[in-house]
């Protein structure tokens, strides 16, 4: 199971986040049509807001196996298969998914 995304998994680029997105079709458009909208104001703060906007999403896409597993957890919970699944409050304390805490790390 991958846990994190690769920050270097894609370069931070207009090609390679549009390569990288074509994973996700909806977020390849919409990527598209914000790069088109500063483009055709000749806006370089705008295109580099994009690509700052765009860029974590295009890791995502290319990080190996990243967006399997979330789709798959997303099935799983859709399907209400929450077995083994530990979820965190801001803080960081684990829980179950029926808000029990759990210790996640292993101790005692």
């Amino acid at each position: 199971m991958v846990l994190e995304v690769d920050p270097e998994a894609c370069e931070r680029t207009p090609e390679a986040v549009r390569v990288a997105l074509q994973r996700r079709p909806d977020w390849l458009q919409a990527f598209e049509q914000e790069w088109l909208s500063a483009a055709a104001d000749f806006d370089h703060a705008a295109l580099d807001g994009v690509l700052d906007k765009w860029f974590p999403f295009a890791c995502a896409c290319a990080t190996p196996g990243y967006l399997d597993d979330v789709e798959h957890t997303i099935k799983r919970m859709a399907e209400g298969d929450t077995a083994g699944m530990v979820f965190r409050d801001e803080e960081g304390n684990a829980y179950d998914a029926d808000n029990h805490p759990v210790n996640a790390r292993g101790e005692g």
